[in-house]
């Protein structure tokens, strides 16, 4: 993730516009050479150390009119490198150790630094230096002073396409803005159940979540608190409100809107954001694999009744600030309406927390449907108010259709 000093902008009539990288055609060959040549300086000091690879770092960005850019580029590159180094202890402990033997042998008019090392590495365990097979003598050398972060070793690097890293780039750009957010608005247009799912948990693990509802028209509104409102400008929190944004990307249809201080005075400006900027999200796309159950259930469901009608614009049920999203919404010709959650694509541990949420909360006219794949028995779904159905492979429509009425009828005689 960027940095705010990195951050490549301009502010237009209060408004902040990232200076995105072009993707194609002939405006797009400078950003894409640029990519190129530090991705191929990150390859070529694979096994080097930290140090050698900052200098070749400098000499390619220092004292270029397009340093915040390259910088920018290689911050994210370096970001998904892996270094390995000794912490100052086992760093102490192992020239100490190495000094020892070097006393004694001078002490014996025998000194030879490589028999000194050699003798120390018989001694030492891969764990000794932070390794996973037995020393070698150019790894003792290595660690002499590998507690300094400039002589730490490159184990791996990124090596992503040019046009990935522009991609991972652009997207970050974005997220540097929301580093300095103050609030934050998003509606979502249109997004099904298990995107949206995917979404929420990204929003609510920032914490920042204030409102989330379903309006008019089966529009998402979700309101965030921005990290500079309530935590008094912690980086930490605006890297958390950042995070979201890959999520975010997944969904069809959206727009963010947020107040980020910006520029000197820290004056509040407007950032915005749509799927028109082409931005390329790397979140992995579960909400893409819908389940054949699901597909399958809501066509024999069509086939059983007039009376009903069943779509995807469900219901945002906030239980204690649990967000729940089922996978259908009923109506009925008289109004009333009920939703359903199919438990059958799950992990045990998200299923386990839904669980423990419904029986402590209750979720009025929500069915549950449960795949006996999951062994929970009569015990896993006790204290649980509302219906559950058990199903293999596919929800019995049937057997819902019964649930819907006996519910319906549950309310009517209610009211």
């Amino acid at each position: 993730m960027l940095t705010s000093d990195l951050l490549a902008a301009v502010v237009r009539r209060g408004r902040v516009e990232p200076l995105y990288l072009a993707l194609e055609g002939e405006a797009a060959e400078d950003g894409l050479a640029r990519a190129a040549a530090l991705i191929g300086i990150y390859a070529a000091h694979s096994d080097a150390t930290r140090g050698e690879l900052d200098d070749a770092l400098k000499a390619r960005t220092g004292g270029s009119p397009h340093w915040r850019l390259e910088r920018g580029l290689s911050k994210l590159l370096g970001d998904k490198a892996r270094f390995r180094g000794l912490g100052s202890e086992p760093a102490a402990a192992f020239r100490a150790r190495v000094f020892a033997a070097a006393a004694q042998a001078r002490g014996a008019g025998v000194f030879d630094r490589a028999a000194v090392l050699e003798s120390v590495r018989l001694e030492l365990s891969p764990e000794d230096l932070g390794l996973e097979a037995a020393p070698k003598l150019a790894d003792l050398e290595d660690g002499l002073y590998a507690d300094l972060k400039r002589n730490e070793r490159v184990i791996s690097v990124w090596e992503p396409t040019p046009r990935q890293l522009v991609e991972r780039y652009n997207l970050a750009l974005a997220q540097a803005c929301l580093l300095r957010a103050q609030t934050l608005e998003i509606e979502v247009m249109e997004a099904d159940p298990p995107r949206l799912r995917q979404l929420l948990r990204q929003v609510r693990f920032q914490g920042l979540l204030q409102e989330a509802r379903r309006e008019r028209g089966g529009k998402i509104l979700l309101k965030l608190d921005g990290p500079l409102s309530i935590f008094g400008g912690t980086a930490r929190y605006g890297v958390r409100m950042a995070g979201f944004l890959p999520s975010l990307l997944l969904c069809q249809d959206w727009r963010l809107k947020a107040k980020v201080e910006l520029g000197r005075g820290r004056r509040l400006r407007t950032f915005e954001l749509t799927p028109e900027q082409g931005l390329v999200t790397h979140a992995r796309d579960v909400g893409a694999w819908l389940p054949d159950l699901i597909e399958a259930f809501a066509g024999r469901f069509c086939e059983l009744t007039s009376d009903w009608t069943i779509d995807r614009e469900v219901p945002l049920l906030n239980l204690g600030g649990e967000l729940i999203v089922p996978d259908f919404r009923f109506q009925h010709s008289d109004g009333f309406e009920a939703s359903l959650e199919v438990l059958g694509y799950w992990r045990r541990g998200g299923v386990s927390r839904r669980l423990e949420v419904l029986a402590e909360r209750g979720a009025p006219n929500l069915i549950l449907a449960v795949d006996q794949s999951l062994r929970l028995g009569d015990e896993g779904v006790k204290g649980l108010s509302g219906p559950v159905v058990p199903f293999r492979e596919v929800p019995n429509g049937r057997t819902v259709l019964k649930t819907l009425e006996r519910l319906r009828k549950a309310a009517s005689l209610g009211g």
